[in-house]
């Protein structure tokens, strides 16, 4: 089981990018750089809304929650890292058992 790491170019008005980590556990990590932001939740709390060109990312970390706009071909990566990761583990939970 492997973390994945990934660049992305966030859509809007400023030039942002954010780092982001899937790790195999169900748990996903977004740095915002420029902002020095930090973001985590779990695969479980991630809901995706197309807005146009782009997809919002909506994750909830306790009692609140953030927002990523990213471009469609992203989110749909990022999408499918979630869903690799999240099987992966299923996977080894099963064999383990």
């Amino acid at each position: 089981m492997i973390t994945i790491h990934r660049e992305y170019c966030l859509s809007g008005e400023r030039n942002l990018h954010a780092h982001v980590e899937v790790f195999p556990t169900g748990q996903l990590d977004v740095d915002i750089v420029e902002l020095h932001e930090h973001h985590s939740t779990q695969f479980d709390n991630i809901k995706y809304e197309h807005t146009g060109a782009d997809i919002v990312i909506t994750g909830i970390e306790g009692a609140t929650s953030w927002q990523l706009v990213l471009k469609e071909r992203d989110a749909r990566e990022l999408s499918h890292l979630i869903a690799d990761a999240n099987e992966e583990y299923e996977i080894l939970m099963r064999d383990l058992g």
